[in-house]
């Protein structure tokens, strides 16, 4: 960021004092000689410009500044301070005025105050040039790799259908093709994921769910989870941890997701081969105790003035891009923001490149008894399941179809509508217990489908009413509550967890008859 000042006044004495008075005020100051030194040593960058009014009374020194002017790039707006005579402005001076662009005129004599406060108020003004534009470049690099990352999955995607629609493999490719298909589906989910984390963080949006857990579940769910990452690259994946619990209040999915980020990437840095060492212990005063998880690697590192750039949303280490495993680089800066809403703290350090890295997350840790855990395993365990006749409404047809499918094969009954109306018909007519329900219909939207669901059956016919849409904020959960809406999953939702939910759901009560 250029923060220069140059000053050009003819009169030497003048330029002495102005100088002397921005350096007070510990301004860097240039004294130029011409215009045509102005131009010079603008090449270097320039942070604003104290021009006397005599030093454009001649053309040649006009038309230089002038050039100097439109030679900027598109975003910089150079700040120029004319020092004028008191009373009228010469015809050049004035003509400076609409030539030069952003020009403050300040009457001779100045006050120091008051020239002090110009200069300070012009070098604000560049620096939120610079600003916006360094903005605009992360913006631009960050636009590219999310369209290169958003591509990345299509060709797997692409070449196992086209393999799958042929019609002539064997069990075996079938078995690889679903495979790819589905490994590229979680990655493309991953990617809008970290993409709604980063908005809802910026804008404030981020609730947590805290309870009092052992950390050592949500380490272990993490390398579950980051597991096809590691073994992709064949890396090694060494796990130690206490024998006894790490209790923290905190929320379960939210750590998991911290540890996960800081594994994969591990293993995106590392090249193959790679040795990734995930740990955890509780240390601390009693007063003050701290769980402390670190992933150390043996990658590419990276220079140590870059530990504190790595958590800010869309930085790059430089050189770095070329060696990594894909991804929008979003996933340390959602871990620095996660953890310190935990009220913990996150850091890296690297003896430099290629001499690997390690990051260490912590969290204040608490006191808890054993009973909560019971009583979780004890509810997980008694989860009912069976059968259920699920209605399934959604316009997108490919969606509701593939939804329905699935659910058969687990055992389910189910019907499909592509409409709210069709829905409604259906829901009369057959007493789904369970209604998946898209809330971008094409006659009505899912919340007022709801409410006439509600209205149409009779409280112990009601079904169970889940939304099942694109629209996952927070806000958009409220509203599929007031809607009356039971549930809110988010498409493409997690397979394993909507099948629970609807075993779990429909086994509440004995079916009622049609």
């Amino acid at each position: 960021m250029e923060r220069r000042v140059f000053v050009l006044a003819p009169s030497g004495k003048d330029a002495r004092l102005i100088e002397a008075a921005l350096q007070r005020s510990q301004f860097e100051v240039l004294r130029c000689s011409s215009a045509f030194d102005v131009v010079q040593q603008a090449a270097a960058g320039i942070g604003a410009l104290l021009l006397a009014e005599e030093a454009v009374n001649d053309l040649v020194a006009m038309r230089t500044l002038e050039r100097l002017v439109e030679q900027q790039p598109a975003w910089s707006d150079l700040p120029v301070l004319l020092l004028s005579q008191r009373g009228r402005l010469s015809e050049l001076a004035n003509s400076a005025v609409s030539r030069l662009g952003n020009v403050t005129v300040l009457e001779r004599p100045t006050q120091v105050a008051t020239l002090v406060s110009a200069v300070r108020t012009a070098l604000r003004t560049r620096e939120r040039q610079y600003e916006n534009r360094q903005a605009d470049v992360q913006k631009d690099m960050f636009l590219a790799t999310l369209a290169h990352e958003l591509r990345n999955p299509l060709a797997p995607l692409s070449n196992a259908l086209h393999l799958l629609r042929s019609g002539r493999i064997s069990e075996q490719q079938q078995h690889w093709a679903t495979g790819v298909m589905q490994r590229q589906v979680d990655q493309l989910s991953r990617l809008v994921d970290d993409l709604l984390d980063v908005a809802r963080i910026t804008r404030g949006k981020i609730v947590l769910q805290k309870e009092h857990f052992d950390l050592r579940e949500a380490i272990h769910a993490a390398a579950e989870t980051s597991g096809p990452q590691i073994d992709a690259m064949q890396h090694t994946l060494r796990i130690e941890l206490p024998p006894e619990p790490l209790w923290v209040d905190a929320d379960r999915t939210r750590m998991a997701q911290c540890v996960s980020n800081l594994l994969t990437n591990a293993a995106k840095y590392t090249p193959r081969e790679g040795l990734i060492v995930l740990e955890a212990h509780e240390e601390g005063p009693m007063n003050g105790r701290e769980v402390r998880v670190s992933v150390r690697d043996n990658g590419i590192g990276f220079p140590p003035q870059e530990a504190r750039r790595l958590f800010e949303v869309f930085a790059q280490v430089d050189g770095a891009t070329g060696r990594a495993q894909g991804g929008l680089g979003l996933g340390l800066s959602i871990v620095k923001a996660l953890i310190e809403l935990h009220g913990g703290s996150v850091h890296a350090v690297s003896e430099g490149e290629s001499r690997g890295a390690t990051f260490t997350l912590r969290v204040p840790a608490v006191r808890a008894g054993v009973a909560a855990a019971e009583d979780r395993a004890a509810a997980t365990a008694a989860r009912p399941g069976g059968s259920c006749r699920v209605l399934v409404v959604d316009d997108n047809r490919d969606s509701a179809d593939s939804m329905a499918q699935l659910l058969n094969s687990c055992g389910h009954e189910t019907r499909t509508a592509y409409s709210a109306t069709d829905g409604l018909r259906l829901a009369a007519e057959w007493r789904p217990q369970l209604a998946l329900l898209d809330i971008g219909l094409p006659d009505m939207s899912g919340h007022l489908l709801a409410g006439r669901l509600r209205e149409a059956l009779p409280g112990e016919q009601q079904p169970v009413l889940v939304a099942l849409t694109g629209w996952g904020q927070p806000i958009d959960i409220t509203r599929s509550v007031e809607a009356g809406f039971d549930h809110h999953l988010t498409k493409p939702a997690d397979l394993d967890a909507l099948l629970g939910l609807v075993e779990g759901l429909c086994r509440r009560k004995d079916p009622p008859g049609p």
